[in-house]
């Protein structure tokens, strides 16, 4: 397991849904490396081949949708993501969309705190 997902579960105590969904994109980002020149088709296949319920990414860059159920955690689920993509794979850029703005606000002021805790 990745010391990443590890550190992150556990500053974040994050419950087994959110953390197995962690531990899903780290698997997958081990696969198919993070890379802007990533072969979509190819992308697709690997990870088809240990995830079958992926069909399609729908867009032109790899896309993956997690569905937990209400009341999981999917905001604190976001921010651990944001948190494993900085610190295993050095991406420092994240396009946050979110239906209104106490769920934006409550993501990024969380962002910030689980930063300085993993730093």
């Amino acid at each position: 397991m990745n010391r990443h997902v590890n550190a992150i579960a556990g500053r974040l105590s994050l419950r087994p849904p959110q953390r197995h969904s962690l531990e899903i994109l780290d698997r997958i980002t081990e696969i198919v490396p993070p890379n802007k020149a990533a072969e979509l088709a190819a992308a697709l296949e690997i990870i088809r081949s240990e995830y079958p319920t992926v069909t399609d990414f729908e867009r032109e860059f790899p896309s993956l949708c997690f569905a937990l159920a209400t009341g999981v955690g999917k905001t604190r689920l976001m921010g651990a993501f944001i948190s494993y993509l900085h610190l295993a794979h050095g991406m420092n850029n994240f396009f946050v969309m979110a239906p209104n703005l106490t769920i934006y606000k409550k993501l990024f002021i969380g962002r910030r705190s689980q930063v300085s805790m993993l730093s």
